[in-house]
């Protein structure tokens, strides 16, 4: 199970937030699953495919321009923003599971 980091409002000190920080939730998962929490930075903004900055033509929407990508070349450049990030998001963590590194 993959946990990403983004919104745990560590140290936050914005009135009606609450700070859930830390790693309770990966212990509360961890009883009854494999756990890793991991970094959401750059995972909308990036393609998956080839690395290159996405522009965001449409709200929700992102689209790889770079020529050379493979979804380019197959006439899928264009892709729900959301989908592309929770992609990113299990790849890094299968990869962190599968190579033990956290």
């Amino acid at each position: 199970m993959a946990i990403g980091n983004q919104g745990l409002g560590v140290g936050s000190t914005i009135k009606g937030y609450d700070c859930r920080g830390g790693k309770w939730l990966q212990r509360k998962h961890g009883r009854h699953a494999i756990t890793i929490i991991t970094d959401e930075h750059m995972t909308s903004q990036l393609c998956i495919y080839c690395f290159h900055h996405l522009a965001h033509p449409v709200l929700g929407a992102s689209r790889c321009l770079k020529p050379d990508c493979p979804a380019f070349k197959c006439g899928r450049a264009t892709s729900n923003r959301d989908v592309m990030s929770a992609a990113a998001i299990g790849i890094l963590a299968m990869t962190n599971i599968i190579l033990k590194l956290k």
